[in-house]
């Protein structure tokens, strides 16, 4: 079965090494990186199948920003020599314009789940429904693989995933990881599978 889009906590404590000497929501990164080791299993390194992290930011005044951006957490307050190596990697691109906390997370997070190939990165403005929809439904039409960065207190996720053709209250998600304090919503995906049942999402 072909993962569509993941849906990840828009969280910097998603990244280790960004709470320091702490160790915090384990259960939500592992479910994270094998989530996304699903979203890009078989897509090839070109950019033929577009990968795109969309997260709430502030667009330009001409529309959403698209394009290669470079992960940082510094304006949480997290250098890059803190977090773990491997997801690093996607603090490693200088020629490129850094991407926004939510964005940087979700770079991240694929840099993590062994991800090398180009990445898009789409901010949408937090309560902008109708522009997320927009988006949403440009990346459906161009076959792309998603990784929405939520924040339940934001109308952009859920309005991607209705352009994406997704349900955004995840009545048709796979459920990797509950939702726990410290987070922000759980970590899940949507599949070209059948639908759960009420109550049956899939543990990984």
């Amino acid at each position: 079965m072909t993962v569509r889009a993941v849906v990840l906590p828009g969280t910097p404590l998603l990244v280790p090494g960004a709470a320091g000497a702490a160790t915090v929501l384990e259960e939500e990164r592992e479910a994270a990186l094998a989530a996304l080791g699903r979203l890009v299993d078989g897509v090839p390194g070109d950019g033929s199948v577009p990968v795109v992290v969309v997260a709430p930011g502030t667009p330009l005044p001409a529309g959403p920003v698209r394009g290669p951006a470079r992960a940082s957490l510094a304006a949480a307050g997290v250098a890059d020599a803190w977090v773990d190596p491997t997801w690093a990697a996607a603090t490693r691109h200088d020629d490129r314009p850094v991407a926004g906390v939510a964005a940087s997370v979700g770079l991240l997070a694929l840099a993590g789940a062994g991800w090398a190939g180009p990445v898009e990165v789409l901010e949408v403005g937090g309560q902008d429904a109708a522009a997320a929809r927009a988006a949403g439904a440009a990346l459906a039409r161009r076959g792309a693989r998603v990784v929405v960065m939520d924040d339940p207190r934001l109308a952009a996720p859920a309005g991607v995933l209705d352009g994406l053709g997704l349900p955004g209250d995840d009545a048709d998600a796979r459920a990797a990881s509950p939702v726990r304090a410290g987070a922000t919503s759980a970590v899940r995906w949507y599949d070209d599978g059948p639908a759960p049942s009420a109550g049956s999402g899939v543990s990984r």
